[in-house]
Parts: structure tokens; C-alpha cells; sequence
């Protein structure tokens, strides 16, 4: 039987399949894994940001105080671009 395991290519090639298949399927599940850490990890840095902001707006200035738009949307990317726009577009 030792034989007909050692010299069968076709069994060789079944299990190389089968291991770049399980390979493969793991690789994307630690994709899928460290893409879900990650998001998680940004989203509780974002809550966190807004909580202290808030609580630091709370105990230091009144409550008709209110937040400039770009500190609203929360997005740097989006206060910069609003930002942009209004200084190309002055009379909008």
C-alpha cells in the first residue's frame, strides 16, 4: 500500500489542490478577520473622540454653544473639501 501512496502522482496533485484550496480560503478569512478588527478599531476611536469632545464642550462652555460643521460631519477629508468649495465658490 506504502507503494501505491509514494509513486500515485494523481494523489500528489489531489492534495497540493486541496491544500492551496484550505490555503487560500484561510488567507481570506484573516482578511476578512483583520478588515473587521481594523473598522472596529477606527469606529471606537471615533466614538471615543466625539465622546470627549462632547464631554469637554459639556464642562467648559455653555450649552448654546454649538460645534463648527466640519467637527458635525466628523470626516477631515469632508471639512477640507467643504472648506474647498466654499473658497472657489465665495458667493455660494
Amino acid at each position: 500500500m506504502a507503494f501505491v501512496l509514494t509513486y500515485n502522482s494523481i494523489l500528489q496533485v489531489v492534495a497540493a489542490f486541496v491544500i492551496f484550496v484550505l490555503g487560500y480560503l484561510l488567507s481570506f478569512v484573516f482578511l476578512i478577520v483583520s478588515l473587521l478588527i481594523a473598522t472596529s478599531l477606527y469606529q471606537g476611536a471615533i466614538w471615543i473622540r466625539a465622546h470627549m469632545v462632547k464631554s469637554a464642550i459639556n464642562s467648559s462652555v455653555s450649552s448654546d454653544f454649538a460645534l463648527p460643521v466640519h467637527h458635525e460631519k466628523g470626516s477631515v477629508i469632508l471639512a477640507w473639501t467643504h472648506k474647498l468649495i466654499d473658497g472657489l465658490a465665495p458667493g455660494r
